[in-house]
């Protein structure tokens, strides 16, 4: 399927939102007092646990985006490629991104997580993951609100907000983690204060090596990420032996702000030897999103 055709699914989808959210009726839960951070779990240093590095990669692709889909598509393709990450989670998908990459990328991957947000905004937060090297175990979408098993607008949110986890086997070693992805609402504090503890209580929950890719929407040491750290959640940016600080969000503009995570939970093993960067590729002159994809190798241990 070309290109323009992707691209006029983008905006047809999106071109009926603020109606179709009226009819829908989609819900709302009240805006709620931030409760307190979760507290992170004791995770035993055992010596004989299994021990994996993996790369993975966050990039908010910007559904719509400036210029055309078609023209951002290869150098968005490029990065993934270059990069080759074991899994990597996307923000702002639309279904257009999620059907090219399958096919541009070369069959090497698979997807999971694919749920739009909401009908009338046909975008989500997929994961994707080497299909050759993992098997997809389990597999799982929720919503960032008080009732998150169905579509719904949390807080103070915007709109609805959802992430997505998928636990991966590798084929080989038998080692197993958890990917989570997720997109915060860029207008509600509340929302993405307590946004953050929801993703920290469900990664505890499972009680797996784990890795968080998100578009925050906050900047560090802000409260969301606050949380998130005071949930057990590691910041790559903060604690990989080598790591690039610059900003992720640049919106065309030629600055950029750090607004894009890649997070670890205690099961992180060798932090000194861990990597984190932003890709700041240029492609046919252009940049592939409004933001820079960020990627970091890590080890972790069941």
């Amino acid at each position: 399927m070309s290109a323009w055709i992707y691209t006029i699914m983008d905006y047809l989808a999106q071109a009926g939102l603020t109606v179709l959210t009226f009819l829908l009726g989609i819900t709302t839960t009240g805006v709620m007092a931030l409760s307190e951070p979760p507290a992170p779990p004791v995770i035993p240093d055992t010596p004989d646990a299994m021990t994996q590095e993996i790369t993975v990669m966050s990039f908010n692709v910007w559904a719509p985006g400036k210029d055309s889909f078609g023209q951002r598509l290869p150098g968005a393709v490029q990065t993934i490629l270059k990069e080759r990450p074991d899994s990597f989670g996307l923000q702002e998908a639309s279904e257009s991104w999620r059907f090219a990459l399958r096919r541009e990328l070369r069959g090497d991957y698979a997807v999971a997580c694919w749920k739009a947000r909401y009908w009338g905004l046909q975008e989500g937060t997929p994961i994707f993951y080497l299909k050759d090297k993992y098997q997809l175990l389990e597999e799982g979408v929720f919503w960032l609100s008080d009732v998150p098993d169905k579509t719904s607008t949390g807080w103070d949110a915007s709109m609805p907000r959802i992430a997505g986890y998928a636990v991966l086997k590798d084929k080989q070693t038998g080692f197993t983690y958890v990917h989570f992805n997720s997109h915060f609402d860029h207008i509600g504090p509340i929302a993405r204060a307590n946004s953050s503890r929801m993703i920290a209580d469900r990664i505890n929950e499972m009680g797996l090596p784990a890795v968080f890719t998100a578009d925050v929407n906050a900047s560090p040491d802000s409260l969301p990420t606050q949380y998130l750290e005071a949930g057990g959640l590691l910041d790559l940016r903060k604690v990989a032996g080598e790591a690039d600080q610059g900003g992720t969000f640049h919106a065309y503009a030629g600055r950029s702000s750090v607004i894009d995570y890649i997070y670890a939970n205690h099961h992180m093993r060798l932090p000194e030897t861990a990597k984190f960067w932003v890709i700041r590729d240029e492609y046919n002159g252009m940049f592939p999103s409004d933001h820079f994809a960020i990627c970091a190798t890590l080890t972790l241990a069941n």
